[in-house]
């Protein structure tokens, strides 16, 4: 069924920012409620409880082509990209010792969780901090800059699989292939991590092609609850430091008593996502390309489809308004049918310029009128008729007065 907010009947556009809990998920979590057994507890509750936590660390494991020892449970994206960056500043000073300053890279484009830290880090000057330029072209982290950005501190590059605002897929395993020959060169130990969180259950997210050593996963972005992952590559003697101390829950790498439930309704989204993942990736395709074609026969040179010749995740289109008068938040603001997102959920509260637009290379004009779109598994054409079909109207409006809209949204009309 297609997903509105029910006192305004919208249609739902906003899938990068959150995804509703999948039916299965929620029937699975609602189930969990009723294993309340400590996990730590050598008891029959107790062991119940950590039989089927393992279980659905085994679903995120296939679902991420890893296995089961690669799999540790956290509290959402944020706690899991801190948790990788701190690990790896960690692992390189008890190596080289206390007073040694560690170089990590990353894109110019990463999540906030990724980014603020880092320079938080660097704002101490604990460590050096390189971000690498976007191509303008292409939307994609450029290569010859990162290689050129490696030296013998180099302990990290972190590269997102997928942008959350444009949605262009990052070359990740080229970047992991250059992270492993700096190694060689400068003959020191570089861990490579990818974000994953927008990529997974839209794409194929295979932690062992890609070569990296940490993957982030964060579960309401694929129809899951709200907790996450990480993932390492254990075979590869990645080193793993606890963030939380305390108990010896999760291998002794994160105290605290485990979310049964919650974990639970991970693995089942990991499960269903897994399952049904060509299907839905090709239909948010579709529904996505049917989208830009509509906003194309009916506002022409009105909009701009940012990198729309670059690889891109199925469901993610990143679209400016060329010609409103206004920026994105007031377009949004006048749209009665649905709901769709200025940029990241994180920023969204704040009018500035999305700093990944401003990164990629988008002029601020262009980018003060960007919005994004994101399609969920059950998006639909007739949706997408009637987004276009306001769209339209309200950039309209200017020419043919208010009465318009308010015509549009009553119904069709006409020529719309």
């Amino acid at each position: 069924m297609a997903w509105y907010i029910e006192e305004q009947k919208r249609i739902y556009l906003d899938y990068n920012a959150t995804t509703p809990i999948d039916k299965n998920v929620e029937r699975s979590i609602r189930d969990a409620f009723q294993i309340w057994g400590n996990p730590s507890s050598n008891n029959e509750l107790g062991k119940k409880a950590k039989d089927v936590i393992e279980e659905a660390r085994k679903e995120v494991g296939t679902l991420l082509h890893v296995s089961v020892n690669d799999v540790f449970f956290t509290s959402g994206g944020t706690e899991t990209n801190n948790w990788v960056i701190h690990n790896c500043i960690e692992h390189r000073k008890a190596v080289w010792g206390r007073d040694y300053k560690p170089h990590i890279i990353t894109s110019a484009i990463e999540h906030p969780s990724i980014l603020e830290p880092l320079r938080d880090l660097k704002k101490k000057q604990e460590i050096d901090l390189t971000e690498i330029d976007i191509d303008p072209t292409t939307g994609r982290i450029k290569l010859d800059d990162l290689e050129n950005a490696f030296c013998d501190r180099t302990c990290l590059v972190s590269v997102m699989i997928a942008n959350n605002e444009t949605g262009v897929i990052q070359p990740v395993s080229e970047v992991a292939g250059i992270a492993r020959k700096c190694e060689e060169k400068f003959e020191g130990r570089i861990f490579v991590h990818s974000d994953a969180s927008q990529a997974v259950g839209k794409m194929d997210v295979n932690v062992n092609s890609l070569n990296v050593d940490f993957v982030t996963v964060t579960g309401h972005k694929f129809y899951g609850p709200r907790i996450g992952a990480l993932v390492i590559r254990a075979e590869k003697k990645v080193p793993l430091r606890a963030m939380l101390l305390g108990g010896n829950q999760e291998r002794g790498k994160r105290a605290g008593t485990e979310n049964t439930p919650m974990i639970v309704g991970l693995g089942k989204a990991a499960q269903v996502a897994l399952t049904g993942l060509q299907e839905y990736s090709e239909h948010m395709e579709k529904i996505r390309n049917y989208f830009e074609k509509r906003l194309k026969e009916v506002l022409g040179d009105e909009v701009l489809i940012n990198f729309k010749k670059s690889e891109r995740l199925p469901n993610t289109s990143s679209v400016a308004f060329v010609k409103y008068s206004g920026d994105a938040s007031e377009l949004l603001s006048k749209c009665k049918s649905f709901i769709a997102s200025t940029g990241a959920a994180c920023h969204a509260a704040t009018q500035q310029c999305s700093q990944v637009l401003t990164a990629c290379g988008i002029h601020d004009e262009l980018a003060l009128r960007t919005v994004r779109f994101s399609f969920g598994r059950d998006s639909t054409c007739d949706e997408v008729d009637r987004v276009v079909n306001e769209l339209k109207a309200i950039m309209f409006m200017g020419k043919y007065g208010s009465s318009l809209l308010n015509a549009i949204n009553k119904g069709p009309i006409s020529g719309f």
